[in-house]
């Protein structure tokens, strides 16, 4: 199967939610986390053995879902300032953001574990999400 197949096999496997979920926390963290969510890890083994695959781990699951859930734009690394949430403002309720443009990453927000930030953080974006962000 190519990653393309891979993709929509998986999407009708869990259900659109589920799918978009799965995209969606597996690039939420900046940056990168270094490996899945024990839910992530079972919904790939059963898909797997379901198609009959190899079992998909952290590295081929960048590899192969890296494309927008909601625009199936393919993703692009970028660098991006880190901000306080408080100072992020946006055309659009953070509810309508999520759901329409999740992947628009412009910055990101501070962790609030941390007390030092660099000033960059790289990140995963979609260009369709920023374009309709910039809107």
């Amino acid at each position: 199967m190519t990653t393309g197949e891979i993709r929509t096999s998986f999407e009708k496997y869990v259900g659109n939610d589920k799918y978009n979920h799965f995209i969606l926390t597996l690039y939420e963290a900046f940056p990168l986390r270094n490996r899945l969510f024990f839910w992530q890890e079972q919904l790939l083994k059963e898909f797997t053995n379901e198609y009959d695959l190899e079992l998909i781990e952290l590295r081929q699951a960048h590899k192969i879902f890296n494309h927008c859930p909601v625009h199936n734009y393919e993703l692009k690394n970028d660098n991006v300032p880190i901000v306080d949430g408080n100072s992020i403002s946006s055309n659009f309720s953070n509810e309508k953001e999520k759901e329409f443009f999740p992947m628009a990453n412009v910055n990101a927000p501070r962790n609030l574990e941390r007390f030092s930030y660099p000033k960059n953080v790289d990140v995963i974006y979609c260009d369709k999400c920023r374009e309709f962000l910039k809107q």
